[in-house]
């Protein structure tokens, strides 16, 4: 990751650059991503780059989403960058993304090919301010020794199995210390993760009511209340910071992980990095005594959009539908073990090569996958209320029902 003061140096270099680049009127390209990630990126500016003479477009890794939404209101922003879905409504709302309607219908630009439910991510108040391009959703990844071991022939399937497995799978030191996380708590806390999967959501598919009284919600919370009471919040926490995420040294590639919830960018980097674990992927369970409520899960999409106050809305706008193009998005997203957006896509025979993509495919066709509203209040409950709230049961300062009694109230009031 760069560090503060490098970005600052290199903002600095783009913005005192003229609009040309090479003799071409230059497209600004930042990206949330690094490392590998990051140069897939790069080719792919580099085939834009190839593919036309009338732009030139610029990359630059910016790994810091606060960074790029100052400098662009500050007008010294990206022509184009991506961020998560969840951000489109409050970016529109504050003039950060460019409403695209208007490009869309000059160039007559066919968004039937595009996952519906993805596509949506990109509107708000019937404009759309970007478009998706991944469909992100959560598999359960479990490791068959381990489960074997503890008696299990399969993987849980419901929320009450999923509770058994974890506890019977969890091993602990003498000192009571876990040696072997039996539950879905690395690398975070999996309430988000545990409510969708269960049938529940956060928010109304209107964006005007709060949804955490649910059922759902409750019994998510009850598992990871019971789970950390029966073997201490610290020593869950001791695990939590254990390893690295997406690194060999992570729990779950080094055995000592039974349950994981993760997208299907697991599998694909411990198939480029050789990570040698039988495992297997399944959906994530579903509320007990509710097989209506199965494949469930949330669908979230990581998102392009131009600034906007971009200095080159025709170049980014361009490279926008060069990045979106079927045979492009393939690339991109193959390159990132992510599922596209687009069906077409899908279909390309890239996937056929990366592991579990096919799978992953399978789960966000499920009737049961929700989209969350794209409503302004959405960064707020997520990186507040719900992050607060959830916390506070994870560490057991409140009750599971206090917690989502306080969630509820206070998403209300952000919706009023």
């Amino acid at each position: 990751m760069l560090s503060s003061l490098v970005i600052v140096l290199l903002v600095g270099v783009l913005i005192g650059c003229s609009g040309q680049a090479g003799g071409k009127p230059k497209v600004t390209v930042w990206y949330l991503w690094g490392g590998k990630e990051g140069e897939v990126v790069e080719q792919t500016i580099k085939r834009f780059n190839e593919s036309q003479t009338k732009y030139q477009a610029v990359g630059l890794s910016v790994p810091d989403e606060q960074k790029i939404k100052v400098s662009i209101a500050g007008g010294k922003g990206p022509d184009i960058t991506d961020s998560f879905a969840s951000n489109v409504a409050q970016y529109a709302k504050e003039g950060i993304a460019l409403p695209l309607d208007d490009l869309i219908n000059r160039d007559k630009y066919d968004l039937s090919d595009f996952i519906p439910a993805s596509l949506e991510q990109g509107k708000y108040e019937g404009k759309y301010y970007a478009l998706p391009i991944n469909v992100t959703v959560t598999g359960m990844f479990y490791n068959k020794k381990l489960l074997a071991d503890a008696g299990f022939k399969e993987p849980p399937k419901t929320s009450k199995e999923l509770l058994d497995v974890a506890i019977k799978t969890t091993k602990t030191n003498p000192d009571g210390t876990i040696d072997t996380l039996g539950f879905p708590d690395y690398p975070g806390n999996p309430f988000e993760t545990l409510t969708y999967g269960f049938g529940g959501e956060f928010v109304s598919k209107d964006g005007k009511q709060a949804a955490f009284d649910s059922p759902a919600s409750l019994e998510a919370m009850k598992l990871i209340y019971e789970y950390n009471k029966k073997f201490g919040v610290d020593n869950v926490k001791q695990i939590q910071a254990t390893g690295k995420w997406l690194d060999p040294t992570d729990p779950f590639m080094s055995g000592k992980q039974a349950i994981r919830f993760d997208g299907p960018w697991l599998s694909t980097f411990m198939a480029n990095n050789n990570i040698k674990l039988d495992y297997g992927l399944a959906p994530l369970p579903y509320l007990d005594g509710h097989p209506e409520f199965e494949g469930s899960g949330e669908n979230a999409s990581s998102i392009f959009y131009i600034a906007k106050n971009s200095k080159n809305v025709d170049g980014a706008w361009e490279f926008m539908k060069f990045l979106y193009s079927a045979p492009e998005m393939s690339k991109f997203t193959g390159g990132m073990g992510n599922i596209p957006a687009r069906k077409s896509s899908m279909a390309d025979p890239v996937f056929d090569k990366i592991a579990d993509a096919k799978l992953f495919m399978k789960f966000a066709e499920n009737k049961n996958i929700k989209s969350p509203p794209n409503i302004s209040q959405m960064p707020d409950i997520l990186k507040k209320v719900v992050k607060e709230e959830a916390e506070a049961v994870f560490n057991l300062k409140k009750t599971p029902e206090d917690g989502i009694k306080a969630m509820q109230q206070r998403t209300q009031d952000l919706l009023k």
